[in-house]
């Protein structure tokens, strides 16, 4: 069975806001509608790119413009490689997850985080029994590294994916007992 088979069709659209603006906004701005498929994919650099429905797309792109007087829709696809390569600043912004290990808390590590971080992260995805697993940009990537070592001289990072679920899965081949708390949906 084809994935469109299982879970419909999608389209993906690329913005130029005109200004930087945060995932956070838009996704609050997104989830102000009455369309509960609309999700922020990316967002960094005044760019984004929004997942919908085809049926969606229209309706999309009138509230982003509306709601960005400066913004336009510079493209429509139906996956997100395309879009990526299209405009470089979305294949430099796209994210990437790192794993770590590391000695350091949870809590803390989350407060370490946001008093460094900016609108682009890293984003703290997961910290428990000595790893912990960052999403940030691909441009980012080394700047995470060092963010890291500044706040847990102790870390490492062992591997990097651009999917979570590959991060996950390396950690749950070294710690069996974790894969409940790795794989529980939240």
């Amino acid at each position: 069975m084809v994935v469109k088979e299982s879970r419909g069709r999608r389209r993906y659209v690329a913005f130029s806001l005109g200004r930087n603006v945060p995932k956070s906004e838009l996704d609050s701005v997104l989830s102000s509608t009455a369309y509960g498929q609309l999700q922020v994919i990316q967002c960094a650099g005044g760019w984004c790119i929004v997942r919908c429905e085809p049926w969606q797309t229209k309706s999309l792109i009138e509230m982003i413009t509306k709601r960005y007087p400066d913004s336009e829709s510079v493209s429509t696809s139906g996956n997100l490689i395309t879009l990526r390569r299209r405009y470089p600043i979305l294949w430099g912004t796209r994210p990437r997850y790192i794993a770590f290990t590391v000695k350091i808390d949870g809590r803390s590590l989350s407060e370490a985080l946001s008093e460094r971080a900016d609108d682009d992260g890293p984003v703290l995805k997961f910290c428990g029994s000595g790893y912990a697993i960052l999403r940030c940009c691909l441009r980012d990537s080394e700047k995470t590294k060092a963010m890291m070592k500044d706040i847990d001289p102790s870390s490492d990072a062992f591997l990097s994916s651009y999917k979570s679920k590959d991060l996950r899965k390396a950690i749950a081949l070294r710690e069996p007992e974790l894969r409940p708390v790795l794989f529980a949906r939240k």
